[in-house]
């Protein structure tokens, strides 16, 4: 068994290792037994965890298996493939595409309890929830979720520059100075940040965009990773949803599509889509945003945990507006929430900071700062006389007192 499983793990590793090291490997330490790791399609979970193997275990020591290969989950149980690695003193078993095991979660509990000695890293979709069901892992397994790619990434992955991060605290306080120091790196390879920016918004998000040999292949690959998100892995993560339940989603995420971002009518949702319910239709709303194609903009944390109607929902990034043309003011917010969202995920995996709606700006943050996102002339009347408040401001490279330029919160993570 482990012979062919070894030839498979090597061939993958080796085609799935990058030089190019993301914030999710230089931050976060996965030297826990059970970990698992949830994202969207094409974020990079594959090729972050293939880095990780390459860097610090030897061949025989490792396995990768990947759930998606129907050869593999057809002939062995995960729980057989990790009694045979452990007895052949194996140290790491790596299981991509988790969800896609029907019994993932009873046999990753097994596995947990039985072989000490043996550590597990799982990947899976975005939707999964690893105290689903009867078999809670939330007490064994550490729960990771990585995110796509900020600006900072896609300048140092595609240009080769190397880059610091920064916290939102100081971008407020330090930001003309931290802008002038990027423009000035940025501009020693004879760049100019603002065409850089708007190439990141097209294209910037997916890291995958570096294999395709054009724009077009990668906006179909960007719609197939979105039918497959929604067809397959729901479906596998939420087995109570159907044909027509999947439907519905579809034609929610289509209208969604076509008029982001966008203050929903309930009422006038449903009769679009044909749901019963305003309970059903907030659910198949929880579902898209689990799966990472759309963001619901709550009031506070607690609108979160109570299910209420979101205040304004967004496509999940900039790149998933390109299927059409965007309207910019759409896409300034859109890359906004994403890249603030992104940053309290990885910060605050509770939730309990994230980005809400603001009712006199357009978003509120940590319970302390308010932001409006407009183009370069945006001015402050809308947030006059409000502390903390500040302007994201588009197609400027260095602000001013508090107008910061909307790019530069793209350097969060």
């Amino acid at each position: 068994m482990l012979e062919e499983l070894f030839f498979k793990s090597r061939d993958f590793i080796a085609i799935n290792t990058q030089k190019y090291h993301r914030y999710f490997i230089k931050t976060k330490n996965l030297s826990h037994r059970l970990s698992i790791i949830t994202g969207p399609r094409g974020v990079g979970k594959t090729t972050t965890v293939s880095q990780l193997v390459a860097s610090s275990y030897k061949e025989n020591e490792v396995l990768y298996v990947n759930l998606d290969d129907i050869e593999i989950a057809s002939k062995y149980s995960i729980s057989e493939i990790a009694e045979n690695l452990a007895l052949n003193g194996g140290k790491l078993l790596c299981l991509d595409e988790i969800h896609k095991y029907d019994s993932w979660s009873a046999e990753l509990k097994n596995i947990y309890d039985r072989f000490d000695n043996l550590k597990v890293i799982a990947t899976g979709s975005s939707a999964l929830q690893i105290h689903k069901g009867s078999h809670d892992l939330s007490r064994r397994a550490i729960l990771y979720n990585m995110v796509g790619m900020s600006f900072r990434e896609f300048l140092e992955l595609h240009f080769g520059y190397e880059l610091e991060n920064y916290s939102l605290e100081n971008i407020t306080v330090n930001h003309i100075e931290i802008a002038k120091k990027i423009k000035e790196i940025i501009e020693k390879k004879g760049e100019k940040l603002i065409p850089l920016f708007k190439k990141y918004l097209r294209h910037g998000y997916y890291p995958y965009y570096l294999s395709m040999p054009n724009e077009t292949l990668f906006f179909q690959t960007l719609q197939q990773n979105i039918n497959v998100s929604i067809e397959s892995d729901l479906l596998s993560v939420y087995p109570r949803l159907n044909g027509n339940s999947i439907k519905k989603i579809k034609m929610l995420l289509s209208i969604i599509m076509k008029n982001v971002p966008f203050e929903p009518n309930m009422s006038n949702i449903r009769k679009m889509t044909d749901i019963k319910d305003d309970r059903t239709l907030k659910e198949y709303l929880a579902r898209l945003d689990d799966a990472g194609l759309i963001k619901l903009l709550m009031k506070n944390s607690l609108s979160i945990k109570n299910i209420d109607k979101p205040e304004k929902i967004y496509l999940a990034n900039t790149n998933l507006m390109h299927t059409k043309e965007p309207n910019i003011g759409n896409m300034r917010e859109t890359f906004f929430v994403n890249q603030l969202d992104n940053y309290y995920k990885n910060i605050d995996p509770l939730g309990e900071k994230g980005i809400f709606y603001s009712s006199r700006g357009d978003f509120y943050c940590e319970e302390r700062f308010t932001f409006e996102v407009g183009g370069r002339v945006k001015k402050f009347t809308q947030i006059k006389n409000i502390p903390n408040s500040f302007i994201a401001s588009d197609e400027i490279e260095v602000g001013f007192g508090n107008k910061i330029p909307l790019w530069l919160f793209g350097f969060l993570y």
